[in-house]
């Protein structure tokens, strides 16, 4: 490779950092459940793996945020590079955030409260695998398009289960800081739910503009 080529900038460098955001939230949400799950011992080295996956997104974020600037040469508009990758990054971001909470209040998931939004998180999480598996290849506009209906569908269960989960909080929990814990919890994981979509939202907007 000539001096020239690697002075000259390559797109398929933001294929990889894709991918490997991607990878980092889908490692972080089935991390995710790990923790709620486990207890003790297991519990603190998924919490730890949960850290560790935010830091390792957070390196990628930044790398992106500076070849988007560098770069001439992009495969899609800088903006909706940007936008799709904060999207990822904000993932592993908050899951490390619902992570702080659980081990600041001592929480626990032994009424299995969490698990339904946890449960659609990680199916959204495998679907956006493979959107973005399709948006760094040619000919992947039909897969994406059909993965963005389904992420739109998760997103709205997640929904339906926040306001089942919020009107029986209301209705059995006494204790206002318990209340007010939990709410937060189920705010928070909603919140995870939402950047899968809106993620998803972009990668079709992207294909709509280059199909």
């Amino acid at each position: 490779m000539s001096f020239l080529s690697n002075l000259l900038p390559r797109e398929d460098k933001f294929y990889v950092l894709m991918r490997a955001l991607s990878e980092q939230a889908n490692i972080s949400t089935l991390l995710l459940k790990d923790f709620i799950e486990a207890k003790g011992a297991a519990r603190d080295e998924a919490g730890r793996k949960i850290a560790a996956s935010k830091a390792e997104a957070k390196r990628l974020i930044e790398k992106v945020t500076r070849d988007v600037s560098l770069s001439f040469v992009t495969p899609f508009d800088r903006e909706d590079i940007q936008e799709f990758s904060v999207h990822l990054y904000k993932i592993p971001k908050t899951i490390d955030k619902i992570r702080e909470r659980f081990e600041l209040h001592d929480m626990n998931n032994e009424g299995g409260e969490f698990s339904r939004q946890v449960d659609l998180i990680v199916q959204e999480a495998a679907e956006m695998q493979q959107i973005v598996e399709a948006l760094t290849k040619k000919g992947g506009e039909k897969a994406i398009i059909a993965k963005v209906d389904v992420l739109h569908d998760l997103e709205t269960r997640g929904d339906e289960a926040l306001g089942e989960l919020l009107k029986k909080l209301f209705h059995e929990t006494k204790d206002a800081r318990e209340l007010i814990l939990r709410k937060d919890i189920y705010d928070m994981l909603e919140k995870v739910l939402d950047r899968y979509r809106d993620a998803s939202a972009v990668a079709l907007q992207i294909v709509l503009k280059y199909s």
